[in-house]
C-alpha cells in the first residue's frame, strides 16, 4: 500500500536537495570543493530517487509521463550540471587569460553541440507538446541500449535533464568569460571598494535576493567575482562572513540600512 505519491516524493525530495545544495555552498567557497561535495549530495539524492521509483506503481500513464517528462528531470539535471562544472574547473589551463577565454569558448561550444543533435526533442518539450509522450517518456523493458536502466529511466528524460543543466553550465560559462575579460591586465578597473568588505558582501547578497543581477539567474560567487574585479578587492571566504552578518545582534543589514537612510537624506536636501 503506498503512502506518498510520486510527485510529494519529488517535492520533498528536491527541497530537501536544495537546502543541501545551499549548505555545501556555504561550507565549501573553493569551487573544486564545492562542486565535489554537491555532486555527492546530489548522486545521494537520486540514488533515493531511484529506490523509491523501483518500488513504486504509477496510477497510470499519465502519472508516469508526468514524473518522466517534469519531476525527475529536474533533479538529474543538479547531477549534470555540477559534473560537467567539476570537468570544466579541473581542466582549466594554467598558462594565462587568452588559454582560459579559448577553453570556456571551446566547452560552450561542446555544449552547444549536444544541444543542437537534440534540436528538435528540446523544441518538442518548450512548446509543451504531448503527442509523442507516450513514446518519449514511458518506460520500455525492450530498450537497447545497456546503458539505460529501463526500470528508472525512458532514455530520453536523462537527454533532457542534460540540456537543462547545460542551459545552467552555459550560464556560468558566460560568466567565467566576463570574469577573465575584467581581470586582464588590460581591463584593470580604476575603482577601488574602501568601504569594509562586509558592507560589499552585504550589498551583494542584498542585490542577488531581489533579483537585480541577470533576472535572479547568477549566484553568489557570479556577482561577488564581478565585485572583486570592478573594486579590486578580495572578500575571501564571503559565505563565511555572509554568516557573521546573519548572527549579528544589533541590525542585520547596517550598511543597507545607511544606504538607505544617506540617500533619502541627499535627496531631501535637493527638494
Amino acid at each position: 500500500m503506498k503512502t506518498i505519491d510520486i510527485k510529494t516524493f519529488c517535492d520533498q525530495l528536491h527541497e530537501s536537495l536544495k537546502s543541501q545544495l545551499e549548505t555545501a555552498s556555504l561550507e565549501n567557497p573553493d569551487p573544486i570543493s564545492k562542486t565535489s561535495k554537491c555532486l555527492v549530495v546530489v548522486t545521494t539524492a537520486i540514488n533515493e530517487l531511484k529506490e523509491f521509483v523501483y518500488g513504486y506503481e504509477f496510477e497510470n500513464t499519465g502519472e508516469e509521463i508526468k514524473f518522466f517528462k517534469e519531476l525527475k528531470p529536474v533533479i538529474v539535471s543538479q547531477y549534470y550540471y555540477y559534473s560537467k562544472v567539476f570537468s570544466i574547473k579541473i581542466g582549466e589551463p594554467f598558462n594565462g587569460f587568452d588559454s582560459l577565454t579559448t577553453y570556456y569558448h571551446h566547452e560552450l561550444n561542446e555544449l552547444q553541440e549536444f544541444v543542437k543533435a537534440n534540436t528538435e526533442f528540446y523544441r518538442y518539450c518548450l512548446l509543451g507538446s504531448t503527442r509523442f509522450d507516450d513514446k518519449y517518456f514511458v518506460r520500455s523493458p525492450k530498450t537497447s541500449d545497456p546503458d539505460v536502466d529501463s526500470k528508472f529511466s525512458t532514455g530520453l528524460d536523462n537527454v533532457l535533464a542534460r540540456i537543462i543543466a547545460y542551459q545552467k553550465v552555459k550560464e556560468y560559462l558566460n560568466g567565467l568569460i566576463i570574469k577573465v575579460s575584467t581581470e586582464s591586465p588590460h581591463n584593470l578597473s580604476a575603482l577601488k571598494w574602501t568601504g569594509t568588505k562586509l558592507a560589499l558582501i552585504e550589498l551583494i547578497y542584498a542585490l542577488q535576493s531581489v533579483d537585480a543581477i541577470n533576472n535572479g539567474k547568477a549566484d553568489i560567487k557570479q556577482i561577488a567575482d564581478s565585485f572583486e574585479s570592478l573594486f579590486n578587492i578580495s572578500l575571501g571566504n564571503y559565505y563565511r562572513h555572509f554568516q557573521e552578518i546573519r548572527l549579528r545582534k544589533n541590525g542585520k543589514a547596517n550598511f543597507i540600512d545607511d544606504l538607505k537612510e544617506k540617500l533619502v537624506q541627499r535627496l531631501d536636501d535637493f527638494s
